[in-house]
């Protein structure tokens, strides 16, 4: 709204492209018609979110001229806030708006002027109702405003932000201020250039982001601009355009409207399109641009075929070529006005929402309530642009043969208890109740499902019976409930507790009735027994999926947190105990942290020896639901809950420590949560909790273990505090699978640890791993075999794994599609073919053809695991030259990978290729693949685990024919000379044998001299490592008879 606009809109050359008031003009565009989306967006989000800033009084209005006539404000839904009146002989027309400011003036005004209505506007407040009301034309409003004030911070706030200073200039301003009522004023207004600012580094996100993605066309931005332009069409002059048509409405799988056999060539879609002046044109859309072609041509047996050759240049939209082609196109383009459509700016929204809540809520496999509950939005935003089904959304909803049958259709207003005023605000009928949980859902939409959601599939199950007795009860109760006198609510409420809210039908029941809008207010009220009586019934209903979605759309928690403060312990624990349930909900733990609940409840984790620890254990059960956001666990470390958890480890409850536990093990999935942990003494305390009997404890603790066991230190401390032999014990509990998977995977992350791998060993930890491999989910078999693979490193763990049965099952698991059980897989059967006698069992399962064929997954992990995999099984195989040329097209494919992104493909690609090398024949065949001019590409990178291996292939694949030459050929020579001032050890072994082969051609021998080879292999002559002495010496010695070859022929 600031500098983004300046970053985002596109603006005609200064001369030619004025308005008629001398103004600069923006070009018509895709690009500009999404920035004027995205201010439309920003506004209404800053009149929503911030009402009160949103008011604050600009410094200078905003004036622009306006073309909205005074008809439209008296015919808008919001007509009581303008005062319009028509023009006659004597007067002009003009609109005021009802509000004024301090000063006594309009907020807004519009005065007729010759070319329309010069609007003036002075808060962001009125700028929006105002947009309201040009309805369609909103778009073309904002496009005015913004041309005719292309530095909007000056005016609003008084201060210039070209310099990106504009908050510190702003602040000396108003700070300066000695005038109390300018000095409020100027609180405001930097409250207001504070939020503003935010919106704009938004803004400023959003179009980096389309700029990274933006570098070529694809069907979405085609289309987005074909819609612009349709908008744009008409017969009358004054349209740009007369028509503009899709030249075939089939549209194959991958969205491309293009023949396959001309998807080849990156076209993507033809456009038939009318101009006024010009001859119809064919326009093919192709990723790099836009070009006419020939149209259509009549062949040899007269029919009409497309001739797809281009006859113009390439532009990059379509508005430029048409502007270049006609020029009644190119008068009248920037006089159109964008159509502002309203499903526009809701699927904007809908996409940041998304965005938004995918890098805040990162929700965890086992949660299913928030998808189940997120899969209807998009259906009814794409339905929106439907004009049939948008009347029939705005008739009349019918109340259901529930709430007929309850009497609840016409149910009068009944009295309530005195409440504060921000509960009254949350007041609603049933039916806004409903309509209310219905947009609570909306906003967690995700993808397009024909599918019912959870709650409405309940709701429909719930139709389809026979209404409950229990319901009638439940509804007089609810009238009693709302009557207003003090003793009939509390009776009301110990009335409802004796129903059994455990059960589904009675918890809906209360929400159903509108009963659930009166407790949650009965949470604002002053009298102690309705709080707690309302928190009881709140607590018990809540674990309903159904309900915490209900809550959140009432706004519940503000209520809830604000209990968290209460002097009665009682009231916190139930606050906070029904805050433990609600937090299950995505919305609800965001209005926790967003309310200061996170605070508050770690401040309940404060607790002394000795007293009653019903508090802790409360918060902490609503700290374990608020933690499944990484937003929250940021929130829950800043607030200074590791000491405090810390201390309640050393506990004896068990009520205690499971939640506590519980919290620990669900963010110590962030980094610097598993360093706290660590240095905070707590690995003794998870590791004394493996032998608790609870087996709930156990299975948080070892899954604290498993995801704190990433960093090494841990996997010490583990071993050092006797940990290991108790996760080992926990391997026997086969009926547990939540405790089998937390068990298993702390086994495999201690197990990298080569220590921990040893004394697993004695354990006999192999042989229960391979007894787990049969007959168990896929989540516990990934931790499994990764373990396994962790004990493979070692001689004694290849040899158990292999006395154990334990290759057979492994070779099995090849065949699977699970990714990451795929990558852990290979890995350990990769590991076991160091080991002979398992490579003989490997091969004769044909396990190195399935790891061959892994290498076509799509998946770069699993390829990169299976190349590493493929290495120790060539080198350790029988005849593996003859294995490796038995694999049809196999050499072809290993070869074509080189071409990969990644790096780690690569790099164990060419580990895998220096072992085929050895062998003749398949040298020769890769060398025919290209294997040479592909390997010379990939010398320039600057990765030292791919430049090892990289410099080792290199070598094995001189030893054939004419490669030497080659590679001298693929300017490969000069980059491996860098590779010698490398940290690496390694890397100068490997490059010095690469740099001894390349050394026999004397072009490349010429090339190492001019790039210092010589000082560098030097120093590496008197090295301890004899491989890379021989490889620097030789290298230098046919440098050197190179040199007096040369000399002797000079001489000659």
């Amino acid at each position: 709204m600031g500098n983004s606009l300046t970053t985002q809109l596109e603006w005609q050359p200064e001369k030619p492209a004025l308005t008629k008031d001398g103004l600069p003009l923006l070009q018509t565009s895709v690009q500009n018609q999404d920035a004027l989306l995205d201010v439309v967006k920003k506004i209404e989000q800053l009149c929503q979110n911030y009402p009160i800033e949103s008011k604050a009084e600009f410094r200078k209005p905003l004036v622009w001229q306006s073309n909205v006539p005074p008809s439209q404000y008296s015919a808008s839904q919001q007509s009581q806030l303008w005062i319009a009146k028509e023009g006659s002989k004597n007067h002009k027309s003009s609109v005021n708006s009802v509000g004024n400011r301090p000063d006594g003036q309009p907020w807004f005004t519009a005065e007729q002027t010759p070319s329309g209505f010069q609007a003036k506007v002075w808060s962001f407040d009125y700028l929006n109702k105002f947009l309201q009301v040009a309805g369609e034309s909103k778009l073309k409003e904002l496009q005015s405003i913004v041309q005719a004030c292309r530095d909007p911070f000056s005016v609003i706030f008084g201060v210039s932000n070209d310099k990106g200073n504009a908050l510190v200039e702003a602040f000396d301003q108003f700070n300066n201020e000695s005038d109390p009522k300018k000095r409020e004023k100027y609180t405001k207004l930097y409250k207001l250039l504070l939020i503003v600012n935010s919106f704009d580094l938004e803004m400023l996100q959003s179009a980096v982001k389309g700029l990274s993605k933006g570098i070529f066309l694809d069907m979405h931005k085609v289309t987005e601009e074909y819609e612009m332009l349709a908008s744009f069409c008409g017969k009358e002059d004054q349209h740009a355009l007369l028509s503009i048509q899709w030249e075939s409405d089939f549209t194959f799988a991958n969205g491309v409207k293009a023949p396959p056999w001309r998807q080849v060539y990156h076209e993507l879609c033809y456009m038939n399109i009318r101009t006024h002046d010009k001859d119809p044109v064919i326009v093919t859309a192709t990723k790099k641009g836009y070009f006419i072609n020939k149209g259509y041509t009549t062949d040899e047996r007269g029919n009409e075929i497309l001739n797809y050759e281009s006859v113009s240049e390439t532009y990059p939209t379509i508005v430029e070529l048409l502007k270049s082609y006609s020029p009644h196109f190119s008068s009248h383009i920037d006089s159109q006005g964008y159509l502002f459509r309203k499903d526009q700016v809701e699927t904007t929204a809908v996409a940041a929402e998304k965005e938004d809540y995918q890098e805040e809520e990162q929700e965890t496999p086992d949660r299913v309530e928030e998808p189940q509950r997120r899969k209807d939005k998009e259906v009814v935003i794409k339905s929106g642009g439907n004009k049939k089904s948008s009347a029939k959304q705005q008739q009349q909803v019918e109340p259901s043969l529930k709430w007929r049958a309850l009497g609840l259709v016409n149910e009068p207003q009944v009295k309530r208890l005195p409440i504060k005023s921000s509960a009254q605000k949350r007041v609603q009928s049933p039916s806004k109740g409903k309509k209310g949980a219905k947009h609570s859902e909306e906003d967690f939409s995700e993808s397009d499902s024909d599918v019912t959601s959870e709650e409405e599939s309940a709701e429909k199950r719930q139709e389809s019976n026979e209404l409950h007795s229990e319901y009638y009860q439940i509804q007089k109760l609810i009238k009693y409930l709302r009557s207003g006198n003090q003793t009939a609510t509390i009776i009301a409420i110990c009335s409802l507790r004796d129903f059994d809210l455990s059960h589904e039908v009675n918890q809906l029941a209360i929400r159903d009735v509108g009963g659930l809008e009166t407790i949650v207010n009965l949470l604002d009220t002053d009298d102690p027994k309705c709080r707690i009586g309302a928190l009881k019934i709140l607590k018990d209903i809540a674990q309903n999926v159904q309900i915490r979605s209900a809550i959140a759309s009432l706004d519940g928690m503000r209520p809830l947190v604000a209990l968290l403060k209460d002097s009665d312990d009682h009231v916190k624990c139930l606050a906070a105990e029904t805050i433990a349930h609600c937090a299950k909900n995505a919305s609800n733990r965001r209005s926790v942290r967003r309310y200061g609940g996170i605070k508050k409840l770690v401040k309940l984790l404060k607790t002394k020896a000795g007293t009653d620890e019903a508090v802790a254990i409360a918060g902490a059960l609503a700290l374990q639901s608020c933690s499944k956001s990484s937003k929250n666990k940021e929130a829950i470390q800043a607030a200074g809950s590791i000491p405090l958890l810390a201390n309640l480890l050393e506990s004896q409850n068990e009520k205690l420590l499971i939640p506590v536990v519980g919290i620990l093990q669900e963010c110590a999935s962030d980094e610097h949560y598993r360093v706290a942990i660590r240095d905070s003494g707590m690995i003794k305390f998870l590791v004394e909790n493996l032998s608790s009997k609870n087996q709930q404890l156990q299975t948080h603790s070892a899954s604290a273990i498993f995801k704190c066991a990433e960093e090494d230190a841990t996997r010490v401390l583990v071993h050092k505090f006797n940990g290991l032999t108790p996760l080992v014990t926990l391997l026997d509990n086969i009926a547990d699978r939540e405790l089998l998977a937390a068990a298993t995977g702390a086994v495999w992350k201690c197990a990298q640890n080569l220590d921990n791998v040893a004394a697993f060993n004695k354990l006999n930890t192999i042989k229960k791993l391979v007894g787990l491999m049969e007959n168990q989910p896929e989540d516990v078999l990934v931790n499994v075999v990764g373990a396994l693979g962790a004990c493979a490193k070692t001689e004694e763990g290849r040899k158990a794994i292999r006395e154990s049965g334990g290759i057979t099952p492994l070779v099995n698991l090849l065949t699977g599609t699970n990714q990451a059980l795929l990558v852990n897989v290979t890995t350990a059967v990769g590991a076991c073919a160091l080991d002979n006698d398992s490579m003989a069992v490997i091969d004769r399962l044909d396990g190195v053809r399935l790891l061959w064929s892994l290498l076509k997954s799509p998946n770069p992990m699993v390829q990169a695991s299976a190349a590493w995999a493929i290495s120790p099984c060539i080198e350790h195989a029988k005849d593996a030259g003859e294995m490796v040329r038995s694999f049809v097209g196999g050499l072809e494919l290993i070869v074509s990978l080189l071409k990969s992104d990644n790096t780690e493909v690569l790099a164990s690609v060419c580990a895998a290729i220096a072992n085929i090398a050895k062998d003749e024949e398949n040298l020769a065949v890769i060398t025919d693949h290209g294997v040479v001019p592909m390997l010379g590409k990939l010398t320039h990178t600057k990765n030292d685990k791919l430049r090892k291996h990289l410099a080792e292939a290199i070598a094995r694949c001189c030893h054939w024919g004419n490669n030497r030459v080659a590679f001298g050929s693929a300017q490969a020579v000069a980059p491996l000379v860098k590779y010698l001032k490398s940290p690496d050890h390694e890397v100068h072994r490997s490059t010095a044998r690469a740099l001894h082969q390349l050394s026999m051609d004397p072009d490349n021998c010429i090339s190492m001299h001019e790039h210092g080879v010589v000082q560098l292999l030097l120093g590496m002559v008197g090295s301890k490592d004899p491989d890379l002495q021989e490889a620097a010496a030789g290298t230098i010695g046919n440098i050197r008879r190179l040199a007096l070859a040369s000399e002797k022929a000079t001489q000659s």
